[in-house]
């Protein structure tokens, strides 16, 4: 079923604009698309709208699966052109688990858990006498990475459909993904359910990747930012090892120069502490900043409280000095007083956390 229309739009933002319409030269291209939500990938050669689906199985049960739409943009500032469709199980968690590199299409998906009600000949275990079943899960969430190739246009066995070249299973059997990225030949995955297993890519060969290591640390990460030579910085949260609860905020620096062999080198976690550590940058990419020269992370950050804490409430920017080797906090910038935020004596409407900082 067809249940949304997808434009994509093209213009050149040197080109200026016509003084008397106040407006610019656009190509557009649009196509029909079978999902009513999507995640937006986009490169200089390709964009990609990713839609949720399912899939109906014999005993009653839906998996999840995404359906993918990529426009060629072009280099003269015509239209976009269709290049292709494509599926793949289960859902993307957002734009970073997609990724197009040297004609390869790649992408991380979780399938949840998928419930069903099995035939049974126990009455007891029956929901109802009409239905002779009992409502059980048929399988464990699980995610994997599928690597597609575009079609090549001009050949005989043109079909505009991605084929699937590679897919590697069972990442994170009863776990979900949390955070992903590609870097050109090398691409990390953070699953979780109790623990942070981080996985490492080897894209070496694009059609036929490897998992190289599987590093396993408490709580996970959310965002993952290239630092510096051969670093990855995370942000996301601590948990619990036994239960998976949440206790707190964190900052993790790993050293990712060995792919088989992934090290922590520091992590940094804000205690909730009777209350709740969070920032808009583990789900907002936008609201995380890294100064390269300074070497600086700022990051929003938001602790509520409860009445019995021992600790203030903030709302503000914390800013940490990220090299090489070390994480150190520097100082924090509040937007309001803890005695404001304690008495609610603030209007909850708010902007998107940006921090006005571009050199440094």
């Amino acid at each position: 079923i067809l249940r949304s229309y997808i434009q994509t739009f093209s213009f050149d933002i040197s080109a200026g604009h016509d003084t008397e319409s106040l407006g610019l030269d656009t190509k557009a291209a649009g196509s029909f698309f079978p999902s009513g939500s999507s995640e937006v990938y986009a490169s200089k050669d390709v964009i990609i709208a990713a839609g949720r689906g399912y899939h109906r199985h014999p005993e009653g049960s839906w998996s999840q699966s995404t359906y993918f739409l990529a426009y060629k943009l072009q280099a003269d500032g015509s239209a976009p052109s269709g290049l292709s469709i494509g599926s793949a199980p289960g859902y993307v968690l957002n734009q970073f688990s997609m990724d197009e590199y040297k004609g390869y299409f790649r992408v991380a998906t979780t399938e949840r858990a998928r419930w069903a009600c099995v035939e049974s000949s126990d009455p007891s275990v029956w929901r109802s006498s009409w239905t002779r079943c009992k409502w059980r899960r048929v399988s464990e969430s699980k995610s994997q990475l599928v690597v597609m190739k575009f079609p090549e246009s001009g050949t005989s066995e043109y079909s505009g459909e991605m084929k699937t070249i590679k897919v590697i299973r069972d990442l994170g059997v009863t776990e979900e993904i949390k955070s992903a990225r590609f870097f050109d030949d090398k691409a990390y995955i953070v699953t979780f359910r109790q623990t942070d297993p981080l996985y490492t890519i080897d894209f070496k060969d694009p059609e036929n990747p490897e998992v190289t290591d599987e590093l396993k640390i408490t709580g996970f990460s959310s965002y993952l930012h290239p630092v510096g030579n051969d670093r990855l910085l995370a942000i996301g949260k601590e948990a619990d090892e036994k239960t998976g609860r949440v206790t707190g905020f964190q900052i993790t620096l790993f050293d990712v120069s060995n792919l088989k062999n992934t090290k922590v080198l520091q992590r940094y976690t804000l205690d909730n502490d009777k209350g709740w550590m969070s920032s808009s940058a583990e789900n907002d990419h936008l609201a995380f900043r890294y100064l390269p020269q300074s070497k600086l992370l700022i990051l929003p950050v938001r602790r509520t409280t409860y009445w019995s804490s021992k600790k203030d409430p903030f709302d503000g920017f914390k800013i940490y000095y990220v090299d090489d080797d070390r994480i150190e906090k520097r100082f924090g910038i509040e937007m309001t007083s803890p005695s404001k935020i304690r008495n609610g004596c603030w209007y909850r409407a708010s902007l998107p956390a940006r921090s006005m900082v571009f050199k440094g």
